[in-house]
């Protein structure tokens, strides 16, 4: 018994080659059956005397020649049962006679000696000629066996036709029958294959991809090697997301880390500035500060992307959507002051109570206002509009800047996409503002819009959620 793979074979297993072989056997056994069942009928029929030789109508013809040609008149009682007959004249007038028109000619054909080769196909007609006194009686015949019973002559073709046909049918029969049970076979076979394939499509890494306890060894060496592929590919997606959970864990330390000493730079910085400083030290306070800043950006981000990670649950909760965007309207006010721009703000919702978790409202709805304001210049406006319709609530976010690019439209909202091409901005942004958002609206069941004010041609972003949240 051989191993594949360091398992051993099963002991029912067989190559793909005999079981090939065990069909096409099949088939010969059967073609045996069917060969040897049309020759018992073949001699059966012959045995119970059911059916004439190929040459009885031909000698019955001989044998009633003699008594045609001496007799006065030529009458239907005369001709053999398996003949027809024609009488013709010297000139070739039809007297009498079974055989009407062109059958009759051909006849006429055969006196004149024009029918070099009568009949050689099976069932093929031929002539005797019987020379009478002043006149010609042909009898027409075929060497070919037939029935004795007149009825099955008339409804069935002769013997030679028939037991051939039958033969024909039965193994055409036998084929399609052996071809059926070799494809079920095959089927079952391949049903564990298929489940396995379809069970890592889905992911489904968990169950054990057995060897058949029998079957054909190629398809069962298949399964094998998808065992190991799926052992390899279960441990190497663990391995991913163990990194990826230390990665996740490692920035999230870094952010907490670098708060600490970030406040107190800040606050020391502030200090500072409240007392007398020369213009060098005003300076250099400035640059303190200005670097303080951007590390806050940096860590902004780090919390940012930790928390934009897929696993992150919603705990959704009835929330007071009013109080929801005061909170909202009173940093906006703030992000604006700090960007020097106007603030547009609009709300149209009469609706108070609605089934979100408030904070990742508020978070997109602040990333969508300072992500406009980013992208605004000194002097402009960013617009704020709340409204709902029958089904759902809508937030728009207008600003006057340069607006999207055709590419930003289509990838603005991939993670760390940023558009260099046309929202350009002295501030450091990242990629992550519109990805964030859309997660949000996506795990409420929402959808984010991008597109271009036709009006002011800056970027008017909408965000889409559902009044009606299943709570399920």
């Amino acid at each position: 018994m051989g191993r594949i793979n360091g398992k051993k074979r099963t002991k029912h297993e067989i190559s793909l080659s005999l079981f090939f072989l065990k069909y096409f056997g099949y088939l010969l056994a059967g073609t045996a059956l069917v060969m040897m069942a049309v020759t018992g009928a073949f001699l059966v029929m012959w045995s119970s005397k059911g059916v004439y030789p190929a040459r009885y109508a031909e000698e019955q013809a001989e044998s009633a020649a003699p008594a045609i040609e001496q007799a006065e008149t030529v009458t239907g009682e005369m001709i053999p049962e398996l003949c027809r007959y024609v009488v013709f004249d010297e000139a070739g007038t039809v007297l009498s006679g079974d055989l009407q028109g062109k059958e009759a000619e051909k006849a006429w054909a055969a006196v004149e000696g024009k029918l070099s080769k009568p009949g050689r196909q099976i069932g093929g007609q031929y002539y005797k000629i019987i020379r009478r006194d002043g006149e010609y009686c042909v009898l027409r015949f075929r060497i070919i066996m037939q029935y004795q019973s007149e009825a099955l002559r008339s409804c069935l073709p002769p013997p030679e036709l028939l037991i051939p046909g039958v033969a024909l049918l039965l193994l055409l029969a036998l084929i399609l029958m052996t071809a059926f049970r070799f494809s079920r076979s095959m089927r079952e076979k391949m049903a564990p294959l298929t489940a396995a394939a379809g069970r890592i499509q889905r992911q489904d890494l968990d169950a054990v991809v057995e060897r058949g306890k029998g079957g054909i060894r190629e398809i069962n060496d298949i399964l094998q090697a998808m065992e190991d592929m799926r052992t390899a590919l279960k441990r190497s997606l663990e391995e991913q997301w163990q990194q990826e959970q230390r990665r996740q864990e490692q920035i999230s330390a870094l952010a907490h880390d670098l708060k600490t000493p970030l406040t107190l730079v800040r606050g020391n910085t502030e200090l500072l500035g409240d007392t007398p400083l020369t213009e060098e030290q005003q300076e250099y306070v400035d640059c303190v500060a200005e670097n303080a800043l951007q590390m806050q950006d940096y860590v902004q981000m780090l919390i940012a992307f930790t928390r934009s990670a897929p696993a992150a649950s919603v705990s959704r909760r009835d929330t007071d959507l009013i109080k929801c965007l005061a909170v909202v309207r009173k940093q906006a006010e703030r992000l604006c002051r700090i960007g020097q721009a106007a603030l547009v703000w609009e709300c149209g919702v009469e609706r108070r109570e609605v089934y979100m978790e408030p904070g990742l409202l508020t978070r997109a709805l602040l990333n969508l206002l300072e992500n406009a304001v980013e992208h605004t210049p000194r002097g402009g406006t960013v617009s704020f509009r709340a409204a709902e319709d029958a089904q759902s609530l809508l937030f728009t976010v207008a600003d006057t800047g340069p607006g999207f690019s055709e590419k930003a439209l289509l990838r603005g909202k991939e993670q760390f996409y940023m558009d260099d091409e046309s929202r350009t901005s002295t501030k450091a942004h990242y990629g992550m503002g519109l990805y964030i958002v859309d997660t949000i609206a996506r795990q409420h069941n929402g959808e984010l819009y991008l597109e271009n004010d036709a009006a002011s041609h800056g970027a008017c972003v909408t965000l889409r959620i559902p009044k009606e949240i299943p709570k399920s």
